[in-house]
Formats: structure tokens, C-alpha cells, sequence
């Protein structure tokens, strides 16, 4: 038998920095402590580069960077696998990716999905635990952070080298983790594009897809022979002052891996002790709460089971909701910009039919996208 535990985002801030760098595990895990030492394998994404001086990159959104030491926190919590493939490990550019594998190696954690190349990003990780073989692919989607060629970063998603690789993996695997560090922030199901590729992972070899980024616990499914987590929320990262609590709440997933490969999967809720009182770090939640938590995601997952269109309905009403907010956003305007659009939809008068036809093709079109994405590059 072999225990995993597989948790969401970690990235230090400036209410808990001083616990992690004085490697103050127990102040920042508290009685979730014990769930991941007691693992055989314990996994967590780091939401950041680890860096020694500022190197920010030119790029929308927000950077993160932390110090290496950052690391003795997460080192005594038992946590001995980080995924890099996400949408921030290039905050700080070459130089910062380079800072955070040598702190990664010297501080002995095992780390999968960024590099200094295009090949080494996209190596998988594998070890043996108690004669099992597992593996970890790791991919994050196409942001700031991606490796190409000549280029260090993070993995990105390539359809065509999942397949290549799969092939290579599944027959010398016991456990195949997929962590795919996408979707749409904030959202607790995935989009329909995000469900048919995590679908296609599995019907592929993979046993289980974990999808991280969106920053809140979301649906889950058993399909074909794999189970699918679209989203676990942040694990230890402390989003005070925002008033948002789902960012507040969320799940480890415990994977039990039996002789005969057959598993057992528990989740467990935590909340971060920030959404009560001026307090760092999480804790379990309560049985009560927990209650509230598990239902709410149990009643959407079985929503999305029972309903095949449910993911695209929900989808719809989404994408709508955000219309005017994206027409800003393609017009250029900054963030007032987008505000008073958000409630006067002034772009409606200018986003005639015929524009947004042109839009639509440039859009979809990989061609027109990719010509798009060229000229974009390096901006």
C-alpha cells in the first residue's frame, strides 16, 4: 500500500513570509500536518519562482517571487514533490526559473515541469515508492510562463507529446498523475474544451487528473478508468484582505495506491484561518463545515454527471456574464476603462456585428491565431 497526498498552490506572503522562512511548518499546516507526514509521497505546486533579487518580466497580471529560503516551511511539512508548471515560475524571467532549481536541488525536493530548455521542462517525473512506479506529468497552459525552444520555462500543453509520451509511460506505470495547471480562475467547473482534454488524458493511460490555477475547490469525476479534480483551491497561500471566501477553502486530495492497483481516494477540506480572525496559515475544517463545503461541490459534481450538457450551459451563462469585460479588454482599455464598461456597455455600440465577425475569425482561426500570437511575442 502506498499513501499519496497531493495539494494545491503555495506562495508566501507578507502575513505568513516569516513562518515559512523560519521553517514554522506546524504554524502554517497546523492539524493538516499530520495528513501529508504521514504520506508515502506528499505533492504541492509552487506558485512561484524562487528568487535572489528582483528580475521581473514584462507581462499582464500579477508576479510573484519569494526567497529560496521560503523553502524550510514547506521542506518540514513533509512535501517532497513541487510542480512547476504553472503560469507564474517565470515571474523573474531565466535568471529566476535558474535560482529556483538550484534551491530545489540543494534542498533535496523532487520537481517536475519547468527547465532551462524545452526538453527539460517537459520530462516527466517517476520514482518508485514501496515497488510501486508512479509518474508525474505535469503542464500548465499558455501564458507568460511557457518553455519553447531556446526558451526556459514551464511546460507547456502539447496534445501531440502527451501522446508520445503516454505511450512510452503507461506500461512501466502503477500511478499516472496528470497536473494540469489550468482553467478558469475563480470558476469551480471546468470549461468544455478543459473537460474533453482531461477526458482524453485518461481514455489515454492516464489514472488521475488534477487540474490546479483556478484558486477554488471545484467538481470531480470518476471517468473511465481515472478520476478526474478540477480544481483544489489555494493549499497554503493567503489571499486576506479579499472578501472572496471560496478562496479561502480548500481540499487535499489522498490517494491510497493498493497492491493491486485498485485506490481509495479521500478528500479533505481545510480553510485558511484568515477568513475568521487575523491569523495565519489553515486548518481542517470543522465536521460541520466541512458538511456544507463537501455538499455544495458533491451537488454541482453530480449536476455535471447527470446532465451532459450542464458544463456547457454553465459555460454559456459565464462567457456572457464576462462579455463586457473582454470587449474592454480587446479595445485596450485599462482597468477604469473596464470598470465603467462593466456597467455603462458602451462597447456594444461599437462592437457592431460585422466587427465581431472579423474578431471571431482572427479568434478561432489557428492560423489568424498563431499570426495573432507571432506578432504579439516578446512584447
Amino acid at each position: 500500500m502506498v499513501k499519496l497526498i497531493i495539494g494545491g498552490d503555495i506562495c508566501a506572503t507578507k502575513r505568513d513570509e516569516k513562518a515559512f522562512l523560519g521553517g514554522d511548518a506546524q504554524q502554517l499546516f497546523t492539524d493538516v500536518l499530520p495528513e501529508i507526514q504521514v504520506a508515502d509521497f506528499a505533492i504541492a505546486n509552487l506558485e512561484t519562482p524562487l528568487i535572489n533579487a528582483q528580475s521581473p518580466i514584462k507581462k499582464s497580471g500579477a508576479v510573484f517571487g519569494n526567497s529560496p529560503k521560503m523553502l524550510n516551511a514547506i521542506k518540514q511539512s513533509g512535501i517532497t514533490y513541487l510542480n512547476l508548471a504553472n503560469n507564474h515560475i517565470l515571474d523573474h524571467g531565466k535568471k529566476g526559473l535558474k535560482s529556483t532549481l538550484e534551491a530545489l536541488k540543494e534542498n533535496q525536493f523532487d520537481f517536475s515541469g519547468a527547465g532551462e530548455t524545452l526538453k527539460d521542462a517537459s520530462e516527466p517525473f517517476r520514482a518508485t515508492i514501496k515497488g510501486k512506479n508512479i509518474t508525474v506529468l505535469s503542464y500548465a497552459e499558455n501564458e507568460f510562463s511557457i518553455a519553447e525552444n531556446g526558451q526556459s520555462g514551464a511546460n507547456p500543453v502539447d496534445v501531440i507529446d502527451f501522446v508520445t509520451r503516454i505511450k512510452a509511460l503507461k506500461d512501466s506505470s502503477d500511478f499516472i498523475i496528470l497536473l494540469y495547471h489550468g482553467g478558469k480562475e475563480n470558476y469551480h467547473l471546468p470549461s468544455p474544451k478543459q473537460q474533453k482534454l482531461c477526458r482524453f488524458f485518461v481514455d489515454q493511460g492516464v489514472d488521475m487528473v488534477v487540474c490546479q490555477h483556478s484558486h477554488t475547490a471545484g467538481v470531480y469525476e470518476a471517468y473511465n478508468k481515472g478520476n478526474i479534480y478540477y480544481g483544489q483551491g489555494n493549499f497554503v497561500f493567503d489571499p486576506y484582505p479579499l472578501k472572496r471566501d471560496w478562496l479561502y477553502k480548500g481540499v487535499l486530495i489522498e490517494v491510497v495506491l493498493h497492491e493491486d492497483n485498485s485506490t481509495d481516494i479521500q478528500l479533505i477540506p481545510y480553510i485558511h484561518k484568515s477568513f475568521f480572525k487575523d491569523e495565519i496559515g489553515i486548518r481542517k475544517m470543522t465536521i460541520e463545515e466541512a458538511k456544507l463545503f463537501m455538499n455544495h461541490i458533491d451537488e454541482a459534481s453530480q449536476k455535471m454527471i447527470k446532465n451532459p450538457n450542464y458544463i456547457q450551459e454553465e459555460w454559456l451563462k459565464l462567457s456572457k456574464s464576462l462579455e463586457n469585460t473582454y470587449f474592454s479588454i480587446l479595445n485596450g482599455n485599462g482597468k477604469v476603462m473596464r470598470k465603467l464598461n462593466e456597467k455603462l456597455s458602451w462597447l456594444k455600440f461599437i462592437y457592431k456585428n460585422d466587427r465581431k465577425l472579423v474578431l471571431k475569425n482572427i479568434v478561432t482561426c489557428e492560423t489568424h491565431r498563431e499570426i495573432v500570437e507571432t506578432i504579439l511575442k516578446d512584447k
